[in-house]
């Protein structure tokens, strides 16, 4: 088959895989070299592309050349119920970043489903359930998903450090069989985590973006997500209690387990801190926060579940609260600038891929179960670096 052959394809394959994976025609044309008015056509079936035509679309789309063959689009191919505030949303206005994301999520847990079948002694952990419902009182939950994640045990330089605590959560809920992945394009305004309630295996992923505490409390908000078997995207929204869409309902109940979970009712209250305060600032948001390892604007909508603070207070301080945040993101992104180097490839990669995805397919690997094509190709990257990713994971 040469290059510049003509392959027919199915009317409706080329548009379904440009909007799945969150393309615009006049983005998806740019993309490709190509006029608005060829994509047109091409994937209306009145005019074939070539071989590379269609190996370009592919690779653009991150589907295998053999699905766009196909004699009509895939049906559910990529089904996640999307709970962000602006309800008309759907899956094909994603990013391209985040639709690779979710694909991501997919096949590495495809991959884990696979090793659980050819070398289960590769897997570090057994999906569990976590026993949490919509009728628990989300107090209760909170206490729940704390025992499940041993997060009274965390002591010392755990507790203390955000980075070392969301480590401390990561490796736990690895420990229970479910796969927490990070992502690494998509913007926070777009996505602060999402999860697939699929079992075993369940999916968490988080944004690589974010600070150590908000990615905390997002992966506490998933969990809860996938206790429920209500996976979908998130932007972790506040909506009062009793207003709004059922999906808000939803987000609500689970910001509330979460915010239990990470700052228990009986601390909070006997916090000398809030004991005492009476009008909020965003300076003692701040410190007193810290203590929990949680966000400020976690903190200050878990006063306003404790009624120990109205709306009015939440409303009045949150501009506050995102402008500290857009502050310390755009210093944050300077000092990375400036930095030589930056952060180490692998580092990044192990946490992308999760550390316990990692050792689990290295394990296989090292007891045959998986070929050296095989590793390679689950942690996509080249099989000399295998090494180096290994030592990352083991820092």
């Amino acid at each position: 088959m040469s290059s510049g052959e003509r392959i027919p394809v199915a009317s409706g394959i080329l548009e379904w895989a440009r909007r799945s994976a969150g393309y615009d025609v006049a983005l998806a044309a740019k993309k490709l070299a190509v006029k608005e008015e060829r994509l047109i056509v091409w994937e209306a079936g009145e005019l074939a592309p070539t071989v590379t035509q269609l190996r370009n679309m592919a690779k653009l789309y991150k589907r295998p050349l053999a699905v766009l063959l196909l004699p009509s689009p895939p049906k559910d191919f990529d089904a996640l119920r999307d709970f962000r505030r602006t309800g008309e949303q759907v899956a094909h206005k994603w990013s391209p970043a985040l639709h690779v994301e979710y694909k991501r999520a997919m096949s590495q847990r495809e991959v884990l489903l696979e090793l659980a079948e050819i070398s289960p002694s590769s897997l570090h952990g057994v999906s569990q359930d976590l026993g949490i419902t919509r009728e628990m009182d989300p107090e209760a939950a909170g206490q729940i998903l704390r025992e499940y994640l041993g997060m009274d045990g965390w002591r010392g330089a755990i507790a203390s450090n955000p980075r070392n605590t969301l480590r401390a959560a990561i490796d736990a809920a690895e420990g229970h069989g479910i796969l927490v992945l990070q992502s690494r394009d998509v913007e926070i305004g777009e996505m602060r985590g999402f999860s697939i309630s699929a079992w075993p295996y369940p999916v968490v992923i988080l944004n690589g973006s974010d600070w150590p505490r908000p990615k905390l409390f997002t992966l506490l908000h998933e969990l809860c997500h996938l206790a429920l078997n209500a996976g979908g995207l998130c932007d972790l929204h506040e909506a009062k209690p009793g207003r709004g869409r059922a999906e808000d309902r939803l987000e609500h109940f689970c910001n509330q387990v979460a915010a239990s979970a990470l700052m228990p009712r009986a601390a909070v209250l006997n916090d000398v801190t809030v004991r005492t305060t009476r009008q909020w600032t965003l300076d003692a948001l701040v410190e007193v926060s810290g203590k929990y390892a949680a966000s400020s604007e976690a903190f200050l909508l878990r006063l306003v579940s404790l009624e120990k603070v109205d709306w009015d207070t939440y409303w009045r301080l949150k501009p506050q609260l995102d402008a500290r945040y857009a502050r310390m993101r755009k210093e944050e992104k300077e000092k990375q600038r400036r930095a030589e180097g930056g952060p180490n490839y692998f580092v990044v990669k192990a946490r992308n891929l999760g550390r316990g995805y990692v050792e689990s397919v290295l394990d296989a690997y090292h007891s045959r179960a998986i070929s050296s094509y095989d590793v390679a190709d689950y942690l996509d990257i080249k099989f000399d670096q295998l090494p180096k990713l290994r030592e990352a994971v083991m820092r």
